[in-house]
């Protein structure tokens, strides 16, 4: 894991990661794609920047990703999380944001993969793969360390904003944890 996480971090340049974060935050939806093991991701990213004043969404399901994404428009910014860049159902989605000129950033762990090469930024989740068995570990751990990288940036620099959200979000939780409420 620790090898996952800083082959990440060697390819990871830190002006690419400021323009993503730049689209990030101009963005007035922000969507979340990810199929099979990506969308474990998906939706950890999904569930960050809820925490945030941006608005977010992530749907699991295909068809509903499909929809998601022919509603996005060039003011939205969609983030694709691909192991392989490569699935058929990843790379409709992508073409549906690409006709409505959605900003894409990509998080794969392929750079000449399809969805690397047509994303407008890509930022690679790196694992040398010991085995076939523990490989979709190593990359779920460096596309989490992706995400969490691009949340921390954009809530410090949404700081102002993001406190309230925060304070709201984990009031609400709280009240269903208090028995008394």
């Amino acid at each position: 894991m620790i090898d996952a996480l800083i082959s990440t971090q060697a390819v990871l340049h830190e002006e690419t990661l400021d323009e993503a974060v730049e689209w990030i935050l101009r963005a007035h939806q922000l969507a979340f794609f990810g199929l099979g093991g990506s969308s474990v991701a998906a939706l950890d990213g999904y569930h960050k920047f809820l925490r945030t004043s941006i608005n977010s969404e992530y749907y699991p399901d295909y068809d509903v990703q499909l929809m998601q994404a022919a509603k996005l428009t060039k003011n939205d910014c969609a983030i694709m999380i691909s192991h392989s860049g490569e699935n058929q159902q990843t790379l409709t989605v992508l073409n549906q944001l690409k006709r409505n000129h959605v900003p894409v950033i990509a998080i794969t762990s392929y750079g000449r993969s399809s969805l690397a090469q047509k994303a407008d930024i890509a930022l690679l989740s790196l694992a040398d793969q010991v085995n076939q068995r523990s490989d979709g570990i190593y990359t779920l751990i460096a596309q989490l360390a992706l995400i969490d990288s691009l949340f921390t940036i954009v809530a410090i620099k949404l700081s102002h904003r993001t406190e309230a959200v925060m304070h709201r979000v984990r009031q609400a939780i709280d009240e269903t944890r208090n028995p008394e409420s």
